[in-house]
């Protein structure tokens, strides 16, 4: 991360020490662990960063969080992520939930969650379906009232943190099909009756749960309704549009730096030896076409961090950003992509390689498109805003219910 904006503080560089600090000494070294195990649900890493505070950085310190800013926030996924894309996926899911129940939640249960999960509760927001993806409102998951409980029959998946989330934030169907009064949202604890978590494998990410939730008669009582009935689109978009959308541009930016330097590690130490008695040797960095494509990947990387963190200091400032969060979001998740096709192409037969690093990149960075809504889902967005088609702004309406003063620096 460049110290050339004028907006970060010290707070945001002290923040960006320990993170490095920790990857370096703790998720680096585990690593070649999560690879090994291939598809499975991490329970240390969760817990080492769950110890740190990091689940609590959006968090007031009145609940016992950091009380930090979202661009704090950027920060602890976009570092995480450039050690391991399963632990800024790990880190970066369950500040979705966090944000619906700041958003929504009462006085009450913010006093009984929030401070649990600073201290190292784990969440999970459970929106998508398997025949209804990004239409939200096409979702078939239902809660039906009786007496003084509500009763969920759901099937939901690619859940982040489903296999260690100790809390799902649950948005089903609870009126008519098609009216955006139709969804609500309930608080569920994870070893109620009636749930059955299942994880199918991943291509990448580790390490990180992305599962199926299955949910079968579970009864949640009355008071675990997030906000009021008709609630739930407001829930799961605005955790979208100002959590999800810039999580997952942080976690392809992390991505994307770290393509960016274990190339730049690899071109360095190839030499290409010249002449008949191979006496002058030239580093691969040194050739005209190579460093076209290094300028072009700089470029790319430049600009997708320029958008990363100016659209969380936006949002941070109080200003409406739905925009500038859709856009980092997609242009973060292009440009990272495009970087790892140069990036393999420099490599040449090496990126075909299991054991080396770029493979693994390669695979993370495929798992970063979809969640919060695919590229062409990100396009249809800014262009209703183009249109004027798309009038709210989620973003403000969150900082409205929201707004508290940032922990100083």
């Amino acid at each position: 991360m460049s110290t050339t904006y004028t907006y970060l503080t010290d707070s945001h560089l002290r923040l960006r020490d320990q993170a490095q600090e920790f990857g370096r000494d703790v998720i680096a070294p585990h690593v070649p662990h999560m690879e090994a195990g291939g598809t499975h649900a991490d329970e240390e890493l969760p817990r080492l960063m769950g110890e740190l505070g990091w689940c609590g950085v959006i968090i007031g310190t009145e609940y016992g969080g950091m009380g930090l800013d979202h661009l704090s926030k950027t920060i602890l996924i976009s570092e995480a992520s450039y050690f391991s894309g399963a632990a800024g996926g790990i880190l970066q899911a369950s500040f979705i939930p966090t944000a619906a129940i700041l958003y929504l939640g009462s006085e009450e249960q913010k006093r009984l969650w929030l401070p649990q999960i600073a201290q190292g509760l784990w969440t999970a927001i459970l929106v998508t379906e398997p025949d209804s993806g990004s239409h939200v409102l096409g979702m078939d998951g239902t809660a039906r009232r009786k007496g003084n409980h509500w009763i969920i029959n759901a099937r939901k998946c690619f859940i982040g943190n489903a296999g260690i989330a100790g809390l799902h934030v649950v948005v089903v169907r609870t009126g008519r099909p098609g009216d955006p009064r139709s969804l609500s949202a309930f608080l569920v604890e994870a070893d109620w009756d009636g749930i059955e978590v299942s994880q199918p494998d991943l291509v990448g990410m580790h390490g990180f749960s992305c599962g199926t939730v299955l949910l079968r008669d579970v009864h949640v009582p009355s008071t675990h309704l997030l906000g009021e009935v008709g609630d739930g689109l407001a829930a799961a978009y605005t955790a979208s549009v100002v959590c999800g959308r810039p999580n997952l541009a942080a976690t392809a930016l992390g991505l994307h730096r770290r393509v960016m330097d274990e190339t730049l590690g690899f071109l360095d130490k190839r030499l290409r030896k010249i002449g008949k008695r191979h006496r002058v040797t030239r580093k691969l960095s040194e050739y005209p076409v190579v460093k076209y494509r290094l300028a072009e990947m700089k470029s790319r990387l430049m600009t997708a961090e320029r958008l990363a963190y100016d659209a969380v200091h936006l949002l941070d400032q109080g200003r409406a950003c739905d925009a500038e969060l859709v856009q980092s979001k997609l242009f973060n998740n292009q440009a990272a992509g495009e970087s790892l096709r140069d990036a393999s192409s420099l490599h040449g037969g090496y990126a075909a390689r299991t054991d080396h690093p770029i493979t693994r990149l390669m695979r993370d960075i495929q798992l970063v498109g979809a969640p919060a809504g695919p590229d062409d889902v990100q396009r249809h967005r800014l262009s209703e805003k183009a249109l004027g088609a798309d009038r709210a702004e989620w973003s403000l309406e969150f900082i409205r219910r929201t707004r508290r003063p940032v922990a100083a620096a």
